[in-house]
């Protein structure tokens, strides 16, 4: 007997939704849109931080390596370095050989790398002109164009700024004496493909092939420093910097906190505005909701007099309210769940190139939300169906 009793309560609420198509159209709409939004961000949130880590550490190395002492770091400690990195966290990495040179008589400091993994590691630097493309190209920071006046296009001639230092060195490796030894610097001339405008201290930079680095110093197969652009944060991006000092004691890896900490604090921001418009599109949908129900209740007037004045008590008035309350959220909801994931899809291949999961208890919890926003819209209105005098209605007032 309960059974058949809640069989015909619960035909009696789709009925009573049945008979009002357009206005429970509307509120159906309502919820599904706020499940939609919920279920499709939600998705997102879960299932893209790690491409959007990725992307994010696009703009920068996060971690550096530099030389424990005052010999330089050898090409070899540098492969050793980046083989303690994950190939799946590795977005980036470059060596560079900085030194200081002259132009027009002015010194001014140098950087020699692979240019192609420096623009891989930072592909959103500003270049006016184009990127460099081979050796005899050099890309010039914005201070130092308008220092020395250049702009893409022109030749400048870059020279070492201490040669005879320089060639020292070399003698003393080679056995032979250098004292008195008096040795031109040596120079390279370059193309200048394009000025570097990042607003920051690379603009106060030179950058020349690793190539041309070498003859203009005659080193080679030692760099400076290494940076790397790794898609990890906090404890896992220190375990890869000890495990490089444990490698080799001759180099020194840290993290870049200030980056490592704009990280975190970027994803922070962006999944705080996935929470504030889930916030608002739902309670967008609470109002929307609740509208509906107060026009329904508006519309039953008569009806509620009617049936109060018959014996109808509170609680039954309520449950049925509440009932439609229900059946407009898991309409909605299913509706919006499916979309949901659909947007979610839509966002992740379109915006980060990448395919995401399903999850079923986010559907499950986005159709559970639904029932729940829709029954606490439905609150104002059962409030206003309790007031209905019923004396007044069968007077016709």
């Amino acid at each position: 007997m309960p059974m058949s009793r809640r069989a015909m309560f619960w035909r009696m609420v789709i009925s009573s939704i049945l008979r009002r198509r357009s206005r429970v159209l509307i509120a159906v709409l309502a919820v599904a849109i706020g499940a939609t939004t919920l279920s499709g961000l939600v998705t997102i949130a879960v299932d893209v931080p790690a491409q959007m880590a990725r992307e994010i550490r696009s703009y920068g190395a996060n971690l550096v390596v530099t030389p424990a002492g005052d010999v330089p770091i050898t090409d070899e400690a540098v492969a050793a370095a980046t083989a303690q990195v994950p190939a799946s966290a590795l977005v980036g990495s470059a060596a560079f050989d900085y030194e200081t040179v002259t132009i027009n008589d002015q010194p001014y400091v140098a950087g020699g790398a692979d240019l192609n993994a420096v623009h891989a590691m930072n592909p959103f630097w500003f270049v006016d002109g184009e990127w460099p493309a081979a050796t005899g190209q050099v890309l010039v920071g914005e201070q130092v164009a308008s220092t020395i006046d250049v702009k893409a296009g022109d030749t400048i001639t870059v020279s070492q700024l201490d040669a005879s230092a320089s060639s020292k060195g070399a003698q003393v490796q080679s056995g032979t004496p250098a004292a008195g030894l008096k040795v031109d610097p040596r120079t390279v001339t370059l193309t200048v493909s394009g000025i570097l405008k990042t607003g920051g201290n690379e603009d106060g930079y030179v950058y020349t092939s690793a190539q041309d680095m070498s003859a203009l110093t005659g080193q080679t197969d030692t760099v400076s420093l290494a940076e790397y652009s790794i898609a990890l944060e906090g404890d896992q991006l220190s375990a890869i910097a000890d495990a490089m000092n444990a490698a080799n004691p001759d180099i020194h890896a840290q993290t870049v906190r200030r980056l490592a900490q704009s990280d975190t604090g970027v994803l922070a921001m962006l999944r705080s505005l996935l929470v504030v418009i889930t916030v608002i599109v739902l309670a967008l949908t609470m109002i929307g909701v609740s509208t509906t129900m107060i026009a329904v209740v508006t519309e039953r007037r008569n009806e509620i007099g009617l049936r109060k004045a018959l014996g109808a008590t509170a609680r039954s008035i309520t449950r049925e309210f509440m009932g439609e309350g229900v059946m407009l959220g898991l309409i909605g909801g299913v509706l919006g769940a499916g979309a949901g994931y659909g947007l979610a899809v839509l966002i992740s291949t379109s915006v980060f190139h990448r395919t995401i999961s399903l999850h079923p208890v986010i559907l499950i919890g986005t159709v559970a939300c639904s029932i729940l926003i829709a029954v606490l819209a439905c609150l104002p209105p059962v409030r206003r169906a309790l007031a209905v005098d019923p004396a007044l209605v069968l007077r016709g007032e």
